[in-house]
């Protein structure tokens, strides 16, 4: 298995909802937000919160926490970390996560997880945040799953073990969790941790890419053009790299210009390849075939690759602005 793509994840896997509020209960289609909503959606400071009237939901947390409600002390540990309703204080945010965790909210152990991963208000500890995102993913918490996978992945807090991290992976997977679901056709594909299943991996990158993960929708385009797993897909194939390209993944871009160059999946056209050649060597996908083929281009052709490469630019450029 090619480690470095899903060490990736890893990296920033104990930064995941970092700074999302716990009680976002209307996740973006495609995934879970970044912090999941609590399973009593009629809290009242918890909807409190949601309609930003912090120092309410300060003031009814905290009556709730009285009345050893353990869902209170994570939305106050949230306001802390914040800074909403109150002044932001990290090491006060850390101790109400704390209360949450260990009167047994997955919310508070998740929160507190991500705090001792990162050494936010507290010192920072991974072998701790590791047993809370387990304490959490046990109870059902998606990205509390997907972050202990991770650890298993990477080691850094426990020994590596490639069949925990895709039992993890696939809890997460469950759940909708785009990154997961695409992170454990990896797995699949390469037989790492799991017996190898390209079919099963294909299954995952196509619904990973329909949720529009880009990684998945370049790596599921791969499997359709060369007929890997899934029935050879020439034009499908090509369909899912423009969508990628378009997204400005450089590497979904430079197939695209071999697609264009070669007539792969669609008719052949020099001004697209050498578009999509250009956009993808300014972002660091170099590809000798296709500065030859780029060479080739009379003058004139050149330049409307070159213009029609900056009107993408501009326009990417816009939709950031």
């Amino acid at each position: 298995m090619k480690r470095t793509r899903i060490l990736a994840f890893a990296l920033t896997a104990a930064l995941i909802g970092a700074h999302a509020p716990v009680c976002d209960a209307s996740p973006p289609k495609g995934g879970w937000s970044t912090s999941e909503a609590p399973s009593d959606t009629g809290d009242p400071a918890y909807a409190a919160f949601e309609a930003g009237n912090y120092q309410e939901a300060y003031r009814l947390a905290n009556e709730a926490a009285q009345r050893g409600e353990p869902q209170a002390n994570t939305l106050i540990g949230e306001l802390y970390e914040q800074g909403h309703g109150v002044k932001q204080d990290l090491k006060k945010a850390a101790e109400w996560f704390t209360r949450g965790a260990v009167a047994g909210d997955m919310h508070g152990q998740f929160r507190l997880g991500v705090m001792l991963a990162e050494g936010r208000g507290l010192k920072k500890d991974r072998r701790k945040a590791a047993d809370f995102f387990e304490a959490a993913a046990q109870q059902g918490h998606t990205l509390a799953a997907y972050n202990l996978a991770q650890i298993y992945v990477e080691g850094f807090a426990r020994p590596q073990d490639m069949g925990r991290a895709a039992y993890w992976l696939g809890i997460a997977a469950e759940k909708d969790h785009a990154p997961a679901i695409y992170d454990l056709a990896t797995l699949l594909r390469h037989g790492d941790g799991v017996p190898k299943d390209e079919p099963r991996a294909a299954q995952l990158l196509a619904k990973a890419a329909d949720m529009g993960h880009v990684e998945a929708q370049v790596e599921y385009a791969i499997m359709l053009g060369n007929g890997k797993g899934v029935p050879k897909d020439e034009a499908g194939a090509v369909k899912l790299l423009r969508v990628a390209a378009e997204r400005g993944n450089p590497i979904a871009q430079n197939r695209l210009a071999r697609a264009y160059s070669a007539g792969f999946g669609v008719e052949k056209d020099r001004i697209a390849a050498s578009k999509w050649h250009l956009l993808a060597r300014a972002a660091g996908q170099s590809d000798f075939r296709m500065d030859l083929f780029v060479m080739s281009l009379k003058p004139d052709e050149r330049k409307k690759a070159e213009a029609e490469a900056q009107a993408w630019r501009d326009e990417a450029a816009a939709v950031v602005r």
